[in-house]
């Protein structure tokens, strides 16, 4: 038996039923690498390095697989574009509400490199939600709302009085009913450029 060499399939199923089947070699290979990085299937990570930037596209946040256990801050930072270490000391993800903390200095440096008001400026509320709709989707928490938004803030001892009105003039965000907050998707990459701004206390670059 020790001779017998095992044919390896891919095979895609809807219930019980075959849609597809394959036994290529380098596609049971790529999906197996796929598998135990936790990206899932389709996902246009399958043919590229983990490390390579995310893509630019509409919709969803750009590049984060949606299958995994216990990385989320991985993925979180993955999509974001920088490493895990500077999310962390940045804005400290975490599944349990306020969901993040945020870093005094970060917020400063963003005082400090964009306008009170007017062209360029970015409100408290829309920061704060920005981080925590990308946070929430990333590990699948649920909605982002106003109320954690603020409690958000309130970790550096901050609190929007407009937030609805801030949420409103935020592009790259949507109000629902009940405070919920969700991103806009034909801007998703201004969401990301921010939280990326954010974290690396860079406000320089372009972030349209």
């Amino acid at each position: 038996m020790s001779g017998v060499k095992a044919k390896l399939k891919v095979v895609l199923q809807a219930n019980d039923t075959v849609v597809a089947e394959s036994e290529d070699a380098v596609l049971w290979q790529r999906v197996l690498l796929a598998i135990n990085k936790g990206i899932g299937a389709g996902c246009s990570s399958l043919l590229e390095d983990e490390a390579s930037p995310p893509p630019e596209d509409a919709g969803h946040i750009p590049n984060i697989p949606r299958a995994s256990d216990g990385d989320d801050l991985g993925r979180f930072a993955r999509a974001v574009g920088i490493s895990a270490a500077i999310i962390e000391g940045a804005c400290a993800p975490s599944k349990t509400s306020p969901y993040l903390t945020l870093d005094m200095h970060c917020w400063n440096a963003m005082k400090e490199q964009t306008p009170p008001r007017g062209p360029g400026s970015i409100s408290p509320m829309a920061v704060a939600a920005t981080l925590l709709a990308l946070w929430m989707q990333t590990a699948k928490l649920g909605a982002a709302t106003q109320a954690e938004a603020q409690k958000v803030l309130g970790t550096i001892n901050l609190r929007d009085a407009n937030a609805t009105r801030s949420i409103q003039q935020a592009e790259w965000l949507q109000g629902r009913g009940g405070g919920v907050i969700v991103l806009n998707p034909a801007r998703a990459k201004r969401a990301v450029a921010i939280a990326r701004a954010f974290c690396s206390q860079d406000w320089k670059s372009d972030l349209t």
